[in-house]
């Protein structure tokens, strides 16, 4: 787990220590690559304070990174269960369906945290268990999304140590968050797979296919995000739909030949 805390009063170098480097926020939340380990960058506010307290950790040889978090990172803070807390997580991968129990059982215990997961590429997606797991979470009151490019754009500022002013607004990976976010629609509307995803050589580079041919059809999504939608806040939200003119779509032609490795995808 990292070491510090963000504070308002703390110096410059300090706060910048406890960041993650650029190259390592880059590689781990990379949709399209398959990273071994899992970080969650997180927000913490309690009650009314406007302090917002952020570090992150990630999974260790004995803990998912979420049970790190339960366990150890929010241990740190003696949190009274009648105290309202809002929790906000940039995980890397989807919670797996036992740190969904886990994840389940601490908001019984804590009936007044309300949390909201943002998610880089779903875990083992085809799994049922998983599918439930994160059902079992929005039964729960937990929001889950995927990054978008205004998220991904966020955390860059908020816990990378990168150069003063600079942002990030990975453009690449757009096919891969509209696909995670059909997805994971899918599984919270308790609908099968429709999505097969592996890597396509030794590099780890994946690619996917359509494996339900009854979900061939167009698809409105949320917008994955744009430059002008830059977070305003200090806490982030997810940018709101309602001022946009048309949805983004994403459209799966099967290929008239039966080679699942044919499939185009056009997006408009």
């Amino acid at each position: 787990m990292a070491s510090g805390w963000s504070r308002g009063h703390l110096t410059d170098y300090t706060i910048q220590r406890w960041k993650i480097q650029p190259k390592e926020f880059k590689d781990v939340y990379d949709p399209s690559a398959l990273p071994r380990v899992t970080y969650l960058l997180y927000e913490i506010k309690w009650g009314n304070s406007i302090k917002i307290w952020r570090n992150w950790c990630r999974n260790t040889s004995t803990q998912h990174a979420e049970i790190n978090f339960l366990e150890n990172a929010f241990k740190e803070r003696s949190l009274n269960p009648l105290t309202h807390c809002s929790i906000t997580w940039f995980l890397s991968w989807s919670p797996c369906w036992k740190c969904s129990q886990s994840v389940v059982e601490f908001l019984k215990t804590y009936p007044k945290v309300n949390l909201e997961m943002y998610v880089a590429q779903l875990f083992w997606h085809e799994d049922e268990c998983n599918r439930q797991g994160l059902r079992d979470l929005v039964m729960n009151g937990v929001t889950i999304r995927v990054m978008d490019l205004s998220a991904y754009n966020y955390c860059w500022r908020t816990f990378v140590n990168h150069q003063n002013g600079e942002d990030y607004w990975p453009w690449h990976l757009t096919p891969w968050i509209m696909f995670f976010s059909f997805e994971l629609q899918l599984i919270l509307q308790g609908s099968a797979a429709s999505l097969q995803i592996w890597p396509a050589s030794s590099n780890q580079i994946l690619s996917f296919s359509l494996i339900r041919p009854e979900y061939c059809h167009l698809m409105p999504l949320q917008r994955v995000g744009t430059e002008a939608s830059h977070v305003k806040s200090s806490h982030y939200r997810p940018e709101s739909t309602a001022n946009h003119q048309q949805p983004l779509v994403v459209c799966i032609f099967l290929s008239p030949h039966n080679d699942p490795g044919s499939d185009n995808l056009l997006m408009t």
